[in-house]
């Protein structure tokens, strides 16, 4: 995802301000530092930033349910867990799939409990699994992911494909 910052040169304090400032491009990583782009030859000679991101984003693949219907898959139903118990379970089950190359996988987390005149979908870890993905324990695993169709869990779960491990 990427991220773009406007100035505003309208007023002409600011301009003569960026005016003096020298001519160098810089680059700002949300959740990072602030990196000359002139210098990461440098930083990357010192091996504070790394050449090559080794880790890609997990995919949101809606199409993926297709790939279901032909291949035989595993589940995993993490109902009545905390959140914490889940997340721990969760890796400790991708872990051990992905070193056996079993690579399609279907996540129950439940809906959640509706409150009266609550939204739905107010499940805990069906919140927090999307943001699981994001982070490098599951990148390095998981390849894709989507909602389920209404035959494997409905919204109450996911399809996961992950990565094949060489």
């Amino acid at each position: 995802m990427s991220h773009k910052i406007k100035f505003n040169l309208s007023n002409k304090k600011n301009k003569k301000q960026l005016e003096d400032q020298p001519n160098e491009k810089i680059s700002i990583s949300i959740g990072g530092s602030i990196v000359n782009t002139n210098r990461t030859d440098k930083l990357e000679k010192q091996k504070l930033i790394p050449k090559k991101n080794l880790t890609k984003a997990v995919l949101l693949d809606n199409n993926l349910y297709k790939q279901f219907k032909s291949n035989q898959f595993s589940k995993i139903d993490l109902h009545g867990l905390t959140v914490d118990l889940a997340h721990q379970k969760l890796i400790q089950y991708f872990k051990t799939n992905y070193l056996k190359k079993n690579l399609f996988h279907i996540i129950v987390t439940g809906l959640g409990n509706k409150a009266e005149g609550g939204e739905f979908f107010t499940g805990k870890i069906r919140k927090q699994f999307p943001f699981w993905l994001d982070t490098e324990k599951f990148q390095f695993m998981v390849k894709s992911y989507s909602p389920c169709k209404i035959q494997h869990g409905g919204l109450g779960a996911f399809y996961v494909k992950l990565k094949f491990k060489e």
